[in-house]
């Protein structure tokens, strides 16, 4: 503390603030938390740095900063969806992390579907993925179709 007295003669006390860094504690947003591991993990499989990512998705660094730091209050939709689209994670998984939508809301309609797996996920996005030409895909669709017909026939012939 240090006391100083300003010209009317009147003496005030003040507190100096510590010239050393302070960790600031975590962010206490499970949203945010969700959102943050949902961009962290997809960087990390894809192998980028968040440099690379800012530049794949042409969000500022500050925003994936933030991001990942567990900060997602009102995210522009755009920038999620610029940042899902090229880590190729579902946006609706961006909104069930930020809270906008439950996890039911996005199960596929007719009410008896369960949200997609991670699996079924990863195949969607190769299949998505505009840098995986056309002719490399349509092999592993033929293979996808052919193991769903072997399913049915087995259903049909077990049922």
């Amino acid at each position: 503390m240090r006391e100083t007295r300003d010209v009317s003669g009147t003496t005030q006390t003040t507190t100096l603030i510590s010239t050393y860094r302070h960790r600031v504690p975590a962010n206490d947003n499970p949203r945010g938390e969700a959102f943050a591991n949902l961009i962290r993990e997809g960087r990390r499989a894809r192998g980028w740095t968040q440099d690379r990512l800012v530049e794949e998705s042409g969000v500022s660094r500050s925003a994936i900063l933030r991001w990942e730091g567990g900060d997602a209050s009102r995210p522009d939709p755009d920038h999620v969806r610029a940042v899902c689209l090229v880590l190729g994670i579902d946006p609706r998984r961006a909104a069930v992390a930020l809270g906008y939508l439950t996890p039911e809301e996005i199960a596929p309609p007719g009410g008896g579907g369960q949200p997609l797996s991670d699996e079924e996920r990863e195949i969607l996005t190769i299949l998505r993925d505009p840098q995986v030409p056309s002719a490399e895909k349509a092999p592993l669709v033929e293979y996808l179709r052919f193991l769903g017909s072997q399913r049915r026939q087995h259903r049909k012939t077990a049922g």
